[in-house]
This record gives structure tokens, C-alpha cells and sequence, in this order.
């Protein structure tokens, strides 16, 4: 439990940081962690924390393709921290911030996605279990297969916690300007969004820091 509570800790620094409003009432079902009321329109934001000392981001303990679908349409916000004892909550902040659409994100996402696919020498994918059920199809009653199927796809071929390289973020991402990170945010949110190219969303996304 420890570890989920300095998990939440930071989650609840950077929904303070970035003036978002907490996602409630969440439970084992998955939802995005935070929204942004934006010129009319609602962004679900996924919040991620790296450690300095690792350099990886922990996702959730059951990764499938719904989830991937899932993180495909959200933003994520990504903070570094580091550990520090005087802290009152036992971390700082270390100034990296970095936005992502989930679409930004799609080399690791298709990276996850094919590793639940095609499983390991070790574990079946959700290819393999495709090509049982076509072959045993009119063996088994159907309700049968359905429940073995939801089973496969839910948990028997998910990732426990893939984790994503902070270089990763910083290649993707759009650093936020630990000035002003509310307010830069939403201006980065609004470029995103007006459908701008990758190319043009990074420069615009940097100009902070060449001015």
C-alpha cells in the first residue's frame, strides 16, 4: 500500500500543478485520472511520474489491446521527480514536464500491441488463441468460447505494467515550460488539437525555450 500512496501523491502534484479536476469515483474499473475544461470541450489526461534514478514510466498491472485502444485517445502528462527525504510528500518535482496525445505515442503503443498479439516462446498471444478457436470452433458451445475468449483477451495475454522509457517521452512529447505549467499546457492542448503537423506541434511546443 505504500507505494500506491506515493503513487497517488504525485498523481494528486500534478493535478495541483497543472489546475486539472481529479477524475472520481475510480475503482478497479480504468479511468483517466484527470479532465481539462478547454474552449468547451473535455480532455481525459492520463497522468505518468518517472523516477530520476530509473528513467522508466510504469503504465498499470493489466495492459490488453482494449487498454491500448484506451491510451490511444487520451493525453498523457508526464512528470520527472526525485526522491527527497525533507520533502513533505518525499519528492520534488525536477522541472521536466512534458505533454503527449495518445496518438504521439503510437511506436510504443504498436510496440505493446504486437507483443500481445504474438506472444513469446513462453506465453501465447492473442494470434495463437485466433487460431485455436478457428480450429475447435464447431467443437465447443458457443458461450463456451466466448467466455475462454474474454478470458484470453482480458488477462491470459495482457502485459503486467510495460513500462515506457523517459527518452521515449522526450523524443514524443512536448516539454512544458515549468514556469508557467498550467498555462502552457493549455496552449500546448490547443495546438495539438488544430490538427497542426508533428513537425510544426514540436517547434511550436519549444519556442518557450529559444525566446
Amino acid at each position: 500500500m505504500k507505494q500506491q500512496i506515493q503513487d497517488n501523491g504525485r498523481e494528486q502534484a500534478q493535478i495541483d500543478l497543472f489546475d486539472l479536476i481529479e477524475t472520481k469515483g475510480r475503482s478497479n474499473k480504468y479511468l483517466h485520472d484527470a479532465t481539462l475544461n478547454l474552449n468547451g470541450k473535455q480532455f481525459r489526461i492520463e497522468l505518468k511520474t518517472s523516477d530520476t534514478e530509473k528513467g522508466l514510466v510504469s503504465t498499470s498491472r493489466v495492459v490488453n489491446l482494449d487498454k491500448l485502444d484506451e491510451y490511444v485517445r487520451l493525453w498523457w502528462i508526464f512528470s520527472k521527480y526525485y526522491k527527497k527525504d525533507c520533502a513533505v510528500q518525499g519528492f520534488d518535482f525536477t522541472g521536466e514536464h512534458y505533454l503527449m496525445f495518445g496518438e504521439e505515442l503510437k511506436p510504443w503503443l504498436d510496440k505493446q500491441r504486437n507483443r500481445i498479439r504474438e506472444g513469446s516462446k513462453t506465453y501465447a498471444g492473442t494470434n495463437d488463441w485466433d487460431l485455436l478457436k478457428s480450429k475447435v470452433s464447431e467443437s465447443f458451445p458457443q458461450d463456451t468460447l466466448a467466455r475462454l475468449e474474454y478470458s484470453f483477451y482480458k488477462y491470459g495475454a495482457s502485459l503486467n505494467d510495460p513500462r515506457i522509457n523517459w527518452k521515449d517521452v522526450e523524443n514524443y512529447g512536448h516539454k512544458i515550460d515549468p514556469k508557467r505549467p498550467a498555462e502552457h499546457l493549455r496552449e500546448l492542448i490547443l495546438e495539438v488539437d488544430n490538427g497542426n503537423t508533428p513537425e510544426e506541434r514540436h517547434t511550436q511546443g519549444t519556442l518557450w525555450q529559444t525566446q
